[in-house]
C-alpha cells in the first residue's frame, strides 16, 4: 500500500525529500505570506526532484503545509511531497502530500545499494513504462516505421490564426505493425506542425526519422487529410521502447 500512495504522490508532486521541520509560523525567504502552516523545513534527504533543485539537500526550505493536514510540530521528521511556490536564495515549496518516513526508508535503501541518486528512480521507470504502455493500449495502432515524405496540407484551411495548428502529413513506410487495423506499407499521419505552446509538444517528424509510432484515428473533417494522427508528446518512441510495451504491466 505504501508503494501505491507513493506512486500517486510522484504523478502529483515534481519534488519530494525527507525534511524535518524546525519552525512554524515563519520563513526562510522575505515576501512570503506566513501562517501557522508555513514551516521552515531542513531537507535532510532528497528523494525526488527535477535536475535544477537536485542539491538542496542539507539546506532549508518554507513548505507550506498541505490544508487540511496535522501540521508537524518542530523536531518531526517526514517524507515531503511538493511543487515550486517560490524560488530566491531559498526555495519555497507548496505540500501535495506527506508520508511516515518509514514508508519511503526501503526506497532510499535499495537506492543506495544500487548506487543510484533518485530513491524513487527505479519506481519512476516503472511508472513511466507503466503510462506509456496504458497510452498505447488506447490508440488505434502502433507501428515501426520511416518517414519518407512530408507536405503542408494546412493552406486554404482557413485565416491564420495564433494557435493555428498548422496541419501538416507524414508519410510513413511501415514496416512492422505492433497493433492495429493495418498492414506493413504506406500509411499517412497528420499532424501539427506549428510550435505554439498549445501544439509544440506534439512530435514533428523529419526526413528517414526511424522509431515507434503511436497513432489515433483522425475524426471529424481532418479524417479526409490522414487516416491517422499523432497527438500526444508519447506518439513517438524509439525502437527500444517495443521491449516496454511488450511487457507487462507492473
Amino acid at each position: 500500500m505504501a508503494d501505491e500512495a507513493i506512486a500517486d504522490l510522484l504523478r502529483r508532486a515534481p519534488i519530494s525529500f525527507v525534511g524535518t521541520v524546525e519552525h512554524l509560523g515563519a520563513a526562510t525567504m522575505s515576501g512570503l505570506p506566513i501562517d501557522e502552516r508555513t514551516a521552515v523545513v531542513r531537507i535532510d534527504h532528497m528523494l525526488h526532484a527535477p535536475e535544477a533543485l537536485s542539491r538542496l539537500e542539507g539546506h532549508r526550505a518554507t513548505v507550506q503545509l498541505e490544508a487540511g493536514s496535522d501540521p508537524l510540530p518542530p523536531g518531526e521528521s517526514a517524507a515531503f511531497f511538493a511543487e515550486g511556490l517560490a524560488f530566491g536564495e531559498t526555495v519555497a515549496l507548496r505540500e501535495v502530500g506527506r508520508l511516515p518516513v518509514a514508508d519511503v526508508e526501503p526506497h532510499l535503501t535499495a537506492a543506495a545499494e544500487r548506487g543510484e541518486r533518485g530513491a524513487f528512480a527505479a519506481l519512476k521507470r516503472r511508472l513511466e513504462a507503466d503510462d506509456l504502455r496504458g497510452h498505447a493500449s488506447a490508440a488505434d495502432a502502433v507501428v515501426v516505421g520511416e518517414v519518407v515524405g512530408l507536405q503542408n496540407v494546412a493552406g486554404g484551411e482557413g485565416a491564420f490564426s495564433e494557435h493555428d495548428p498548422d496541419w501538416w502529413t507524414a508519410t510513413i513506410a511501415v514496416h512492422h505493425v505492433e497493433q492495429g487495423d493495418l498492414q506493413p506499407g504506406q500509411v499517412t499521419v497528420l499532424y501539427p506542425n506549428s510550435r505554439d505552446v498549445r501544439w509544440a509538444h506534439v512530435p514533428k517528424p523529419t526526413p528517414s526519422e526511424y522509431g515507434v509510432w503511436i497513432l489515433h484515428a483522425t475524426e471529424g473533417d481532418l479524417a479526409r487529410l490522414a487516416p491517422y494522427q499523432i497527438v500526444d508528446v508519447d506518439d513517438r518512441q524509439p525502437l527500444q521502447s517495443l521491449e516496454t510495451l511488450r511487457a507487462p504491466e507492473g
